[in-house]
């Protein structure tokens, strides 16, 4: 017969794996895949707890005197240190330098960018952008502001906020101006011209 944990066994285990989802829920904020759900990362919540025990437990029971309440050394324990491991942890992956050292001593970590579609988009700046569909089509445009990619594994769809047309002379934008939502299974290749879109 299986034993049913008591609510007591609940809380203790929900406190002890609360670091864990705290800090890898506020990574997970700022990482270019979508979070795992949480059945599946237990492992990951449970790694990262007791390595922030580990580090934090040195911390919080030193003697420094330091007196607070008993709620207020929790709050700090267990939910405020947490946040700014996770913020911190956000800082370290987006860091170049980070990769660029790595580099340096020949190691090669996994990059927190999963894809080269997420890469080419992270950062880009206004530009022209010729997409060339499954069917033998092109669709011009200018990369501006509101202009989006999806950053999601499903489906790589775009949109352009402003279509262009590309004329013999050079690209003029369509009049009335227009948007474009293009499915990503549509989509073979994306060139990117670089030129003062705006």
């Amino acid at each position: 017969m299986i034993d049913i944990p008591t609510s007591s066994e609940i809380t203790k285990l929900t406190g002890l794996l609360a670091p864990g989802i705290l800090i890898l829920w506020v990574r997970s904020r700022f990482l270019d895949t979508l979070p795992p759900k949480i059945a599946d990362s237990m492992t990951s919540y449970a790694i990262v707890s007791i390595a922030y025990s580990a580090i934090s437990y040195p911390i919080f029971h030193a003697d420094i005197g330091i007196s607070l309440p008993l709620w207020a050394w929790q709050s700090l324990l267990y939910f405020v240190a947490p946040l700014l491991t996770g913020i911190a942890l956000v800082f370290f992956d987006h860091s170049d330098k980070f990769y660029a050292f790595a580099d340096r001593v020949g190691l090669r970590p996994v990059h927190h960018t999963p894809t080269a579609w997420d890469f080419a988009f992270k950062k880009r700046e206004a530009s022209y952008v010729l997409i060339h569909l499954h069917d033998g089509s092109e669709v011009a445009g200018a990369w501006i502001k509101g202009s989006f990619a999806s950053s999601t594994t499903g489906d790589r769809d775009i949109f352009i906020r402003q279509m262009w047309k590309v004329r013999p002379g050079g690209w003029e934008p369509i009049d009335p101006p227009r948007s474009i939502l293009i499915c990503g299974g549509t989509i073979q290749m994306i060139e990117f011209i670089e030129g003062e879109a705006e």
